[in-house]
Formats: structure tokens, C-alpha cells, sequence
């Protein structure tokens, strides 16, 4: 129900409240630093297992071991509180060592993105400062040609086999090459550390921990500077939403997204280790592979990509399993249509999985989830410590329910900027009454209900003339949103192309389902669009293409199709960056 003397804004109404309790609401927020709060969840679990890496478990207690023995041979590197390390590692332990060993220092943990060219790799680590790089091996050649130039005075390598179980191991260094002589062996990083005192400051919950970078989907990645204090507010919040979301210490998360995105350091890791959970890690976060580590660890929850869902869908060994195991099943990063969510969720209520797919809004620049569906409320509803305001995209005015605009959030997990940015920060963050507010760039809507709505991205919106010289806007995701409803498309994209006498006309590219005749659905899409779009918005041209290009983080990548648009080139190659092989 509605709560009561309601003003008709939800940023004063708060509707969303009255589904959590008085913890979740008004319990004091944790202090200290990620690694404070991370070791004081798990003080009476030092024995129980925190990671599991191919099969090989790791305890709490192990996990603080492997912690202080990274934090000593930081500190033999000359890192000192403050200062920035670049961490280049897919889902793996040493990555999380590594996090909380940095953090423990207050140190700040710069993680690059694996696939990044080497010229972004150069910028990133060269825009940090970073005095230590450490990579996994099968980076090496990136990173040794990306830290040329730059403040970094040592380069680690660890392996993605360090620590894997023997068999594992045997068969990874099959695959194995050898890396670059200026780059420090793993072993060696770790035996300069073992006599070495270091030194562990109080880390307020206000100084950065984490650097994060944006998807590069529709401008150049920036580099995010992520607090303690917001880092520990997502695992707080979502700790403290136990009822509804249905968290047990000693539960399994599956971990597939990697480091390098927000989503998989705050939600993949250190979420799931404040609240008691083992966490599987994935260091391969193809889709490819995902529907076999699904069936082998059998997750009580896990998050991912739609490609993710799609994967677990289409294999034969997962369609004849029982998942009443699995608790929480999410995703995120690229919005779906309705239908695709439907039979997503059919498929797994049809396997005993009790709740079926549940889904998260959220960004980089607040230490990733805003919103998210539970486990008790179906519609994506805001955290309970985040404030919410839609405002007019034209006037700036705030709106009510159920009208659209352009999300504006507060809260805790608001970023303090971008890494020596100064002038892209003051785009995004304003301030009104002493409070801090981002603008998300999003367009969508909030119900009487606390239902928080996303409906498209308005740096994807595009301007059109019409013949009046009247300007308007195209929206991309309503384009999208009705071709998808085409059963012989499987996925698409819409762009934006100049035209010197009308702005911009909007471009299609589509994905074909295998079984679609592509010889005939051109035709079946113009009458689709014709009947359900406004002229303006009806595509000028429709692409076929096997795969649309991603960014190194996964997402379609605008700017690559908007490129192309422009050229006038159709896409007929592979456009995806392959991932390292995992055994």
C-alpha cells in the first residue's frame, strides 16, 4: 500500500521504506576501512570456509594469513597509506588478498580493466601514480608494455595457477609461457615481504579504497574513486535487507564477474564475504563457460550479464537439473525487455528455483547496485540508505510519480569523484542544501508504490528535425524495446546517424535468431516498426550483423555502432575481444 499523506515526491515521500525494517533504515553505518569491516563480520568464522577456487577452500582464518603476508611485501615495495597500487587480475585469490592487504595499508586499489588496450592501461596506471603494478600472467604483455613511462617502480606477476589445486595446476601450466624478465616472479614479491613489519593506520571510512572504471559505452572510461565508507554501505545494505533477499552464513555465491567492474569487487566479493557467504571464484567470465561452472558448484546465489542467463537457457546440462538450491539468481549491467525477463524467469521457476530471476539497477560512480528486485517484492525498489529525485530534463524541475525524467540519487555510496577529474565531477555531482546528488544520465520513473522504473539512457537520446525545423527526440531503447519484440531477433541496437538537413535518423542493428530468414525479416521489422513507432523514430536503415561489439566490460558498445552509422559501414567481423583461456 501507498504510504499514507503522501506529498507527490518521492524523494520527500520515501515510499520504498515501508518495505524494509527499522535496521535497515536507521542502523548506524559501519566505520573504519572495507578490511574492518569485512574481518569483524567473520570474527566468529575463522574456520569456515570464504573462498573456493576450482575446488580448493580457503578459510577465514587462511584468508587473514594470506592478507598480512601481501600487506608486508607491499610494504617491502615502499607502499605506505595513501598510496595507489594497480591490481590487473581476473576472479582469483590473489586478488582478494590483495584488495584487503592494500586497503589494510590505506593504500588505494586501482583495478584495471584485463582487456584495455595498452594505451588505456598506460593512461590509467599513469593517471593514478601508482607505484606498484600486479598483473596476472596472462596480462604480462599488456602491462609490461603499458607501465613504460610511468611512476610505477615495481611489476608484479602472479599466475592464475598459484592457487589452484594440483590436478588444476598440471593442467594450466600446460598453457603456461614465461613471462617478461623486468616483471617480479609471485614468490619472490611474497619471500621480500616475510620479515618486514607493516605498518596499519586507523582508515577512516571517508578516505578512498577503491578506483573503479567506467564501461566506456558512450564516452571514454573514467576513473572512479570509490570510499571505505560506500564500499561498506552496499555490504551493509544488503546485509540489513536479509529478509528480503535470504542470506545464510555458509551459503555459496558464484562469483563470474571480475574485479575490474564495480559490480564484481562490491557485489562479488566483498558483500558476499561481510555476510558470511563462500564465495566461488571465476577467473573465466565468459558466458561460454558459465553454464558448466553453474552446474559443477551449484550456487545458492549469483549474479550476472544477460548473456550470463541466456547461457544456463541453452545448456542441455542445466535444463535437466533440479535448481531448488538456488536462492537468488540476478542480473544486471544491460537493460532486457519484458519478454526476455519473462521467460528468463519461467525457465528458472520451472526448475524449482523458488523465486526466479531477479534484477539490480545501478553504476560505477555508486560502488555499483541503487535499486534491486527481491526475493519478497518483485519490482526493483531503491536501497533503503538512497534517495531518489526525477527531474526534468528540459527545466531542471523535480517530478512526481509515475512521470519521467532523469534519475537523480543520493546516499552513501556516492562517489567522491573522478581520479584528478575535477571538471567531469562537477558534470554528475551537484549540490542542494548540503546534500550531495548525482545525476545518473538515466531516464525512468518512481510509482505511488516505490517501484522504481528505468526507461532509457539519456546520453543515448538524439535529436531529429522535423520538417517544420521543430526539434525531438528519438529514444534508442524504445526502438530497441519494440524490435525485440520480433520471437527471429535475438538481440539489437539503435543509433543515431547525422543527417546535415534532419540531425540525427536513427540506424538498427540486429542480431538475427538462428532460425530467423533473414531474407524476409527486414520486411517483418519495417512493419513492426511502422505500426508501433512515430514516424520520427522508425529506423532508415536496418544492419544484420552476427554479434554487436562490446566494451572490455561486456556491454554493447554505442560509440563503436555510432561510428559505424556515421562511416556507413555495416559490421561483418568479429568485433568481441576473446578472453583468456580458462582450464
Amino acid at each position: 500500500m501507498p504510504a499514507q499523506n503522501m506529498t507527490g515526491y518521492p524523494s520527500i515521500d520515501k515510499p520504498w521504506l515501508k518495505y524494509y525494517t527499522d535496521e535497515a533504515i536507521n542502523a548506524p553505518l559501519p566505520e573504519g576501512s572495507m578490511y574492518d569491516y569485512m574481518t569483524a563480520r567473520n570474527s566468529g568464522r575463522l574456520d569456515s570456509p570464504e573462498l573456493n577456487y576450482f575446488g580448493r577452500k580457503i578459510t577465514h582464518r587462511q584468508l587473514q594469513t594470506e592478507i598480512d603476508r601481501c600487506a608486508r611485501a607491499l610494504t617491502a615495495c615502499g607502499v605506505k597509506s595513501g598510496d595507489v597500487v594497480s591490481l590487473c587480475l581476473l576472479s582469483m585469490p590473489e586478488a582478494v588478498y590483495l584488495l584487503y592487504a592494500v586497503n589494510k595499508l590505506g593504500a588505494v586499489a586501482n583495478f584495471l580493466v584485463l582487456n584495455a588496450t595498452p594505451q588505456e592501461l598506460h593512461e590509467q596506471i599513469a593517471a593514478s601514480q601508482s607505484k606498484v603494478v600486479i598483473t596476472v600472467d596472462v596480462a604480462e604483455k599488456q602491462i609490461a608494455e603499458a607501465v613504460k613511462d610511468t611512476s610505477a617502480e615495481r611489476v608484479v606477476s602472479v599466475s592464475l595457477a598459484q592457487s589452484m589445486p594440483p590436478v588444476t595446476v598440471a593442467l594450466f601450466r600446460l598453457k603456461a609461457k614465461s613471462a617478461p624478465q623486468e616483471l617480479t616472479p609471485w614468490r619472490k614479491f611474497i619471500e621480500a615481504g616475510k620479515n618486514v613489519d607493516a605498518s596499519y593506520p586507523a582508515v577512516a571510512r571517508e578516505a578512498a579504497a577503491v578506483i573503479e572504471y567506467t564501461g566506456g559505452t558512450t564516452g571514454k572510461a573514467k576513473g572512479v574513486l570509490i570510499s571505505n565508507g560506500a564500499a561498506n554501505a552496499v555490504a551493509f545494505q544488503y546485509i540489513v535487507s536479509d529478509n528480503l533477499l535470504d542470506f545464510e552464513p555458509g551459503q555459496r555465491l558464484l562469483g563470474i564477474i571480475p574485479p575490474f567492474l564495480a559490480y564484481g569487487v562490491f557485489l562479488g566479493l566483498h558483500m558476499p564475504l561481510c555476510a558470511g557467504l563462500e564465495v566461488v571464484l571465476c577467473p573465466d567470465p565468459s558466458p561460454a563457460r558459465f553454464a558448466a561452472q553453474f552446474a559443477r558448484y551449484k550456487p545458492n546465489h549469483f549474479s550476472g550479464g544477460p548473456l550470463h542467463i541466456e547461457s544456463l537457457m541453452k545448456s542441455k546440462r542445466v535444463r535437466r537439473m533440479d535448481m531448488s538450491f538456488l536462492r537468488v539468481a540476478a542480473y544486471g549491467g544491460d537493460a532486457m525487455s519484458e519478454e526476455w525477463e519473462h521467460a528468463a524467469s519461467q525457465f528458472l521457476k520451472e526448475h524449482k528455483s523458488p523465486y526466479g530471476l531477479l534484477k539490480g539497477y545501478g553504476m560505477t560512480e555508486t560502488a555499483s547496485t541503487l535499486c534491486f528486485s527481491t526475493n519478497r517484492v518483485p519490482e526493483m525498489i531503491p536501497l533503503p540508505r538512497n534517495n531518489f529525485r526525477v527531474l526534468d530534463i528540459d527545466t531542471g524541475e523535480e517530478l512526481g510519480y509515475g512521470r519521467e525524467g532523469e534519475i537523480c540519487v543520493t546516499g552513501p555510496t556516492l562517489m567522491l569523484g573522478y581520479c584528478k577529474n575535477e571538471a567531469a565531477t562537477k558534470e554528475i555531482i551537484f549540490e542542494e542544501n548540503g546534500v550531495r546528488w548525482l545525476r545518473t544520465g538515466d531516464l525512468g520513473h518512481i510509482t505511488p508504490e516505490g517501484y522504481f522504473c528505468l526507461t532509457g539512457r539519456l546520453k543515448r537520446i538524439f535529436w531529429g528535425v522535423g520538417p517544420d525545423n521543430t526539434p525531438y527526440r528519438i529514444y534508442p531503447m524504445e526502438i530497441e524495446r519494440v524490435l525485440c519484440t520480433c520471437p527471429e531477433v535475438e538481440s539489437c541496437a539503435a543509433v543515431g546517424k547525422p543527417n546535415r538537413e534532419s540531425g540525427y535518423i536513427p540506424i538498427a542493428y540486429i542480431v538475427p535468431a538462428a532460425s530467423a530468414d533473414r531474407n524476409r525479416l527486414e520486411e517483418k521489422l519495417r512493419l513492426i516498426c511502422d505500426k508501433e513507432l512515430h514516424g520520427n523514430a522508425v529506423p532508415h536503415a536496418y544492419h544484420f550483423i552476427d554479434k554487436l561489439p562490446t566494451t572490455p566490460a561486456g556491454k554493447v558498445d554505442f560509440r563503436a555502432l555510432e561510428r559505424m552509422a556515421a562511416e556507413g559501414e555495416n559490421i561483418d567481423r568479429e568485433n568481441d575481444v576473446e578472453g583468456a583461456a580458462i582450464p
